[in-house]
């Protein structure tokens, strides 16, 4: 198979269709992932998730689009769902419509907890994050950072501009940390390169409207029910909390019944 830049495989399969699923998958993050959910979706499919590009600027969302689909339809596999969770669902929307034009049949296009990216969701991010470096941070460094980052929500004239603040501020804080506790510098630097690229893609989601691929889909709400969910076909509502909901047998039940026998037994 030809090497795929903007794809991982989760599942090599059987079967000729694909199933594409569109995340930021970062290890060591708190939230399941589509890592978690391709076991339960059944062997015999194809299963390739997103990766990120390394582009150091960021990339606009016609070129991730471009990058996803362009590889999906080089491969000449049919593609017989679009997955997508929370941010990821927006691109998931715009990579249906995209291979909807290509192929004779419209990929089932099914989100999870899907959300339009918000300054609200980064500061939440960004918080998560700060916890990941609990163990290394004070709790006065904690809340600095928190006090950082709420400031400069206020002042940021944009997305895009927030999420520079808030490198900047992970910077500082877990920079001052690092060196406290003799820790590679590089590697503190590799998170804060993660996290830039992942305001990247909440920045490239943002200029695109959903609502139109929206009302096509699926939405499989966890008890944290999104917004987003109430512009789809249809909901399929879980006992489930946000964190686990990939991780989730009902969730890949639900899959299964939204797309067709996708669910392992």
């Amino acid at each position: 198979m030809t090497r795929l830049d903007g794809w991982k495989v989760l599942n090599a399969g059987r079967g000729s269709d694909l199933v594409l699923a569109v995340d930021f998958a970062t290890t060591g993050r708190s939230d399941s992932s589509f890592s978690d959910l391709a076991p339960l979706l059944g062997p015999e499919l194809t299963v390739w998730e997103t990766r990120q590009p390394d582009t150091g600027t960021g990339m606009s969302a016609a070129q991730y689009i471009e990058l996803w689909a362009g590889e999906a339809e080089a491969s000449g596999r049919p593609v017989r769902a679009v997955l997508g969770y929370c941010a990821g669902a927006v691109f998931a929307g715009e990579l249906a419509t995209r291979l909807a034009h290509r192929q004779q049949q419209r990929p089932a296009l099914v989100v999870f907890d899907p959300e339009i990216p918000n300054p609200a969701g980064l500061d939440r991010d960004f918080a998560a994050m700060m916890d990941q470096f609990a163990s290394v941070l004070s709790a006065d460094e904690v809340a600095a950072a928190r006090q950082a980052a709420t400031a400069a929500r206020a002042d940021a004239p944009d997305f895009a501009a927030f999420g520079d603040a808030l490198v900047a501020t992970f910077r500082e804080q877990a920079g001052a940390a690092f060196r406290r506790e003799g820790l590679d510098a590089d590697l503190m630097e590799e998170f804060a390169a993660v996290f830039r690229s992942f305001v990247s893609y909440l920045d490239a989601a943002r200029q695109i409207d959903p609502t139109a691929a929206w009302r096509t889909a699926v939405a499989v709400n966890s008890r944290q029910r999104t917004e987003g969910a109430l512009l789809a076909a249809r909901s399929v509502d879980l006992p489930v909390d946000h964190v686990d909901l990939l991780r989730s047998r009902p969730t890949a039940d639900a899959v299964g019944e939204a797309v067709g026998s996708l669910s392992a037994p």
